[in-house]
């Protein structure tokens, strides 16, 4: 082979290989410490899927995730670097709960995205294994010449395999009251376009149960279900003033964990404390002020009052009242709300 023809073949080897990245498929396999719920994770051309099997039975099946940042989807077209993993124990305490002192044992992967094209937002997809469930968060890095964002959906898919039976809480809008009667149909049966309020709780045959919820919302909106063309979708409230718009911050920012537990009985959901786990720590540093007991709730007894008082209503000469009435009753707390 002459030389010119030689570095030529090398050049035109080294551009195929760098353009590998771009075009070839990628995935990442997490798993639970107990090694019973598997996650795996694919970046390609086409975005970013992932599915969840539990015991060795897919429950949810390949599944798209993106992000509408500033009016551009988030998803496609899409660089990766190295993967950062953690296996992780941590040990703290709750005031109150299920109980006092927990150990949480799990594992993570944070892959960092970049899209190619501008602006090149920059995310961290968090994925974090427990022997409960599996969770992820979006960290929204960077864009380029730009200090502020607007979300404006949250595009996360939860393709469920078969025909699970559901049991959700339909809501008419997103400004309820997150209360009312749950529903009990099989997944096909549920009716299409429709919010759901979370957590929602999935039965799949064999006796496998599975609980849809988010967990640390903090300066973001709050998330919904939908069930379109039979899969389930997530529902970013809007802004009331600005519909098209979920959420304005600052870089960086991130949003809540995105919850699927699973258990072989209902009653793990109860005792799990998974969503503790993905919280932030406590700030409050001396908590022994805090004390359990009863408490009055306007919510319920409203502002009922005796006809004697001249000044009925949520205002301070109610709350007055209430105060002297738990008094009298060794009621420990009255709640005050607007």
């Amino acid at each position: 082979m002459a030389k010119s023809t030689l570095i030529k073949f090398i050049f035109i080897a080294l551009g195929i290989i760098g353009f590998l990245p771009a075009i070839s498929q990628k995935e990442i396999k997490l798993s639970s410490p107990n090694g019973k719920i598997v996650t795996t994770i694919r970046i390609d051309k086409l975005g970013i899927m992932y599915q969840v099997v539990f015991e060795k039975t897919t429950l949810v099946s390949w599944s798209k995730l993106s992000l509408t940042i500033n009016n551009k989807e988030f998803g496609t077209s899409l660089t990766m670097t190295k993967p950062v993993y953690k296996d992780s124990i941590e040990k703290y305490e709750l005031i109150i709960g299920k109980a006092k002192n927990v150990e949480a044992h799990y594992k993570e992967v944070k892959l960092p995205l970049q899209e190619r094209e501008s602006p090149h937002t920059k995310i961290n997809l968090v994925f974090r294994a427990f022997d409960e469930g599996v969770a992820f968060r979006y960290q929204l890095v960077s864009q380029d010449n730009t200090e502020t964002f607007s979300l404006n959906d949250e595009l996360n898919e939860f393709r469920l395999t078969g025909n699970p039976i559901a049991k959700v809480l339909p809501l008419p809008s997103y400004s309820t009251s997150h209360e009312g009667f749950y529903t009990t149909a099989s997944l096909n049966e549920l009716p299409s376009n429709t919010l759901m309020d979370m957590p929602a709780l999935f039965q799949f045959p064999g006796n496998t149960f599975m609980a849809i919820t988010e967990a640390a919302l903090l300066d973001y909106a709050g998330m919904y279900l939908m069930k379109e063309n039979n899969v389930l979708r997530s529902k970013l409230s809007p802004l009331p003033s600005q519909p098209d718009i979920k959420v304005k911050g600052k870089f960086p920012h991130q949003s809540p964990w995105r919850v699927i537990m699973i258990s072989h009985s209902v009653g793990d959901f109860i005792s799990s404390n998974i969503l503790t786990m993905l919280s932030p720590p406590q700030k409050i540093i001396d908590a022994s002020w805090i004390k359990p007991g009863k408490t009055t709730f306007p919510w319920w007894n409203g502002n009922i009052v005796p006809d004697t008082l001249n000044a009925p209503g949520n205002n301070f000469v109610t709350q007055k009242y209430y105060i002297d009435f738990c008094h009298r009753n060794k009621i420990e707390y009255h709640s005050v709300v607007e």
